[in-house]
């Protein structure tokens, strides 16, 4: 049976008391990453605890009378700090109250744009983390279980990136409440304080210091990133000029029998060579299309993840 997951479309709530209803799941099209995995609220407001497994519990078989040395299970607290995600924007009053719809159509279509770029935002965090935006949460990429070649659950491509700076990663990650997820915090809410209206002096961005008024519109929410547990993401790293199915293969096996990854993320470059893998081993030698799964795996193609690595070793 699939696996059903909630997601960051069915979970956040823009709550706005004027304009209309915000549609979320079309604001996630640059961001398919956020749009496919899986999301939770927070614990505890802007904060997100859990208890993460690091001891199993010991069994064995023995003979009758004879006793067993027992091990018990340990957990390690885990907190996750959520992070202000801000799509506050400003607009002049002049251009709001001249738009054909009025104020409100106005507002709702800066609004809409804003949150694009928000989840977009968030896409980029969930891999770069706070290499990309030292101001945001833990990402795959600075994440302690998948930042160096050592690490349990990082491997480097077959053929290794040899160039400084611009190298690049493929993610596969398990996606559910105990692993992977999104963190909404505030019952998943992002508040668009629009009622009442604010409206303000702004200074003019050049360099005369003269001023018009403007409608100025707080975005609001805390967003963050539940990592899970040592076997919930692994990296192919290094990747520069080549990726084929192997690098992929040798990736699954990282990952424990009947809990293999939900999802593989890649960006465009990642894809690309991944494809051209393909036609050379292809039956009639033609180009292979653009991949979207390996093993019935699907492939998320993001913009999010960049081509701006170190080689990481």
């Amino acid at each position: 049976m699939a696996e059903s997951f909630n997601t960051l479309a069915g979970l956040v709530q823009i709550n706005d008391q004027n304009l209309a209803d915000i549609m979320v799941s079309d604001l996630l099209q640059g961001a398919p990453t956020v749009a496919a995995i899986n999301a939770v609220t927070a614990s505890n407001g802007t904060q997100h605890k859990y208890l993460k497994e690091t001891t199993a519990s010991s069994a064995a078989f023995r003979e009758p009378l004879a006793g067993l040395t027992k091990t018990a299970s340990a957990d390690t607290l885990v907190t996750d700090t959520l992070k202000v995600l801000d799509a506050t924007f400003a607009t002049d009053v002049a251009l709001a109250r001249g738009h054909s719809g009025g104020v409100d159509a106005y507002l709702q279509r800066e609004l809409m744009r804003s949150l694009k770029q928000a989840f977009f935002v968030t896409e980029t965090q969930i891999f770069d983390g706070v290499n990309g935006d030292s101001g945001g949460f833990v990402g795959l990429r600075d994440d302690t279980q998948l930042d160096a070649l050592a690490d349990e659950m990082v491997i480097s491509a077959g053929t290794a990136g040899t160039t400084a700076d611009v190298q690049s990663s493929v993610y596969l990650i398990r996606s559910s409440d105990n692993d992977v997820s999104l963190v909404a915090g505030n019952d998943g809410q992002i508040v668009a304080d629009e009622d009442p209206v604010i409206i303000e002096k702004v200074v003019n961005p050049g360099t005369d210091n003269k001023t018009y008024p403007a409608y100025y519109v707080p975005v609001l929410g805390y967003i963050g990133f539940q990592i899970g547990g040592a076997r919930s993401a692994a990296r192919i790293c290094n990747v520069e000029t080549a990726l084929d199915d192997d690098d992929i293969y040798a990736a699954l096996a990282l990952f424990p029998a009947g809990l293999g990854p939900t999802h593989i993320c890649m960006n465009r470059a990642s894809a690309a060579l991944l494809r051209k893998s393909r036609t050379a081993v292809n039956a009639t030698g033609a180009p292979a299309p653009v991949p979207t799964n390996v093993d019935g795996i699907p492939i998320i193609i993001t913009d999010g993840i960049s081509q701006t690595e170190a080689i990481l070793s």
